[in-house]
């Protein structure tokens, strides 16, 4: 596959209209959510292409890309938050973040929470994903990061509070169960391989007692603190001069960053070899994205991802910030080969993941989340491809963008079929971009700002992102003075389109 990101291919209706009905229980598929840390558009194989240069040619993903050439691309995925603990949330609940009181990434001091007007844990009584399978009788583990409640006073519930089975975590308040420890030297090098021992061990749990399986793979590469093996570093050469190099640090930024994520990927396909060995492989719905866009160099030092062609990286509500790698895997239902440009939004996986394993979720209960049911963007079938998903996607972050002024957008988004409109929470600064995935228009890529030559549309979405901000509960203020670059600051940007 030489360039996948310019193909156009049809959507499936089939889920909306009701034709998918229940699978009997030793039908139903196994789900795998594998959740990457901070990792760009650009950082998987096949997102690269001569549209879309990478930062370099060091990535290499190729049992992720083999996952992409059995399953379907998906270009237009978004998380719904640009930091991990409101984005993972989304995931557990089908709601926006800021409506469970989760804004940005989770303290584990009380204290701290309060000063950034957050809860300190995600509320036990709202319905999450892990819930919802173990009660239809699936055998649910998670593995890796939690981050979604770590304080010890007042105590955080444990992961297994919200309908897991199985966990061993980092970033929370289970120290029964922790993954390594991570004061250890290699301790992030050997993350990766021991998420996936556990992984192995639950499928083997699940097979023994005929149950299908939920599984939630939280890596952590590649937050910081990257520390790979001597061994994984190995296949990386040196590509840097000792003034790049951070203080107190043998290998280059890059060598760090790739070796982090070439073991993940190792790791990976170490998972698949498990499920084909098991007569699994076939029958399994496995889906590898991140939880938000690349760490800023600013922050640290071997945060080396690359975003692809979009501007903004962690932080922001550019595209950067959280349109991300997401790729879906199910070889008994799902054609190989595919690229999809449907647009999807991490609150959309609870109702999809529950609609293909033919556990769906209730009229009512639908009614009650943001996310939508996209599993038609997934499955083969017969069916017409709609024009654009039926609920917009909206964003806030209220906090300080890291990096170059070129990153720090406005507080709040709407993406609305190809529309998506910026502003701040004042009303101030409006910001439209036509979104698209194919080269040739600079405004795709959030590059050429169209608000001035189409006001009804800024009318529009500049009050449904308004009403929108009412709907939440109140939550922290917004940082004051998000103003960007200005037009008099302007970094020099490449435009993808030339």
């Amino acid at each position: 596959m030489t360039a996948p990101l310019i193909c156009v291919c049809a959507l499936l209706v089939a889920a909306k209209l009701g034709i998918f009905a229940p699978a009997a229980a030793d039908d139903r598929p196994n789900v795998i959510l594998m959740l990457s840390d901070d990792w760009g558009y650009g950082d998987v194989g096949v997102y690269g292409g001569p549209h879309y240069p990478r930062s370099g040619t060091k990535v290499r993903t190729p049992n992720i890309d083999t996952m992409a050439r059995e399953g379907v691309i998906f270009t237009d995925y978004h998380t719904a938050n640009p930091v991990c603990s409101p984005s993972r949330a989304a995931l557990m609940t089908g709601l926006f973040p800021a409506r469970v009181g989760i804004h940005t990434a989770l303290n584990s001091n009380a204290e701290a929470n309060k000063k950034e007007g957050q809860v300190n844990f995600l509320n036990l009584s709202v319905p999450t994903v892990t819930e919802h399978f173990q009660k239809a009788g699936y055998l649910v583990g998670h593995y890796g990061k939690w981050h979604l409640g770590g304080t010890k006073t007042p105590p955080s519930p444990a992961p297994t509070s919200y309908g897991i089975d199985s966990a061993v975590t980092f970033n929370s308040n289970d120290p029964a169960h922790q993954l390594g420890n991570e004061s250890a030297p290699y301790w992030a090098g050997v993350s990766s391989s021991l998420i996936i021992d556990n992984a192995i061990k639950l499928i083997s749990e699940a097979t023994a007692q005929k149950k299908p399986f939920y599984l939630n793979l939280w890596f952590h590469i590649a937050h910081a603190k990257l520390d790979p093996t001597p061994e994984q570093l190995s296949a990386f050469t040196a590509e840097c001069s000792q003034e790049e190099k951070a203080v107190n640090q043998t290998y280059c930024p890059g060598q760090i960053y790739w070796a982090s994520q070439t073991d993940t990927d190792t790791q990976i396909g170490r998972l698949m070899a498990a499920l084909k060995q098991q007569g699994l492989y076939n029958n399994t719905l496995s889906v590898f994205t991140a939880d938000n866009g690349p760490e800023d160099v600013m922050v640290y030092h071997n945060a080396q991802g690359t975003t692809g062609p979009w501007r903004g990286r962690k932080r922001s509500l550019y595209e950067g910030g959280h349109r991300v790698p997401f790729i879906g895997h199910w070889p008994a239902r799902i054609s190989g080969g595919r690229v999809d440009h449907s647009i999807l939004g991490g609150a959309d996986w609870f109702p999809t993941a529950a609609q293909m394993a033919g556990i769906p979720l209730s009229s009512g209960d639908l009614q009650k989340i943001d996310g939508e049911d996209m599993s038609a963007a997934f499955l083969n079938g017969k069916g017409s491809a709609p024009e654009s998903r039926e609920k917009m996607l909206f964003w806030e972050w209220r906090f300080g963008v890291a990096g170059h002024c070129w990153n720090q957008a406005p507080h709040l988004a709407v993406r609305n079929g190809t529309w998506k409109f910026m502003m701040n929470s004042d009303g101030t600064r409006h910001e439209l971009y036509e979104m698209g995935n194919e080269p040739g228009k600079t405004q795709h890529f959030e590059l050429k700002n169209v608000a001035a030559a189409n006001a009804d549309i800024v009318a529009s979405l500049s009050i449904a992102l308004s009403d929108w901000l009412k709907t939440l509960p109140k939550g922290p203020n917004f940082t004051p003075n998000n103003f960007g670059c200005g037009t008099s600051h302007m970094p020099a940007i490449h435009d993808p389109a030339n």
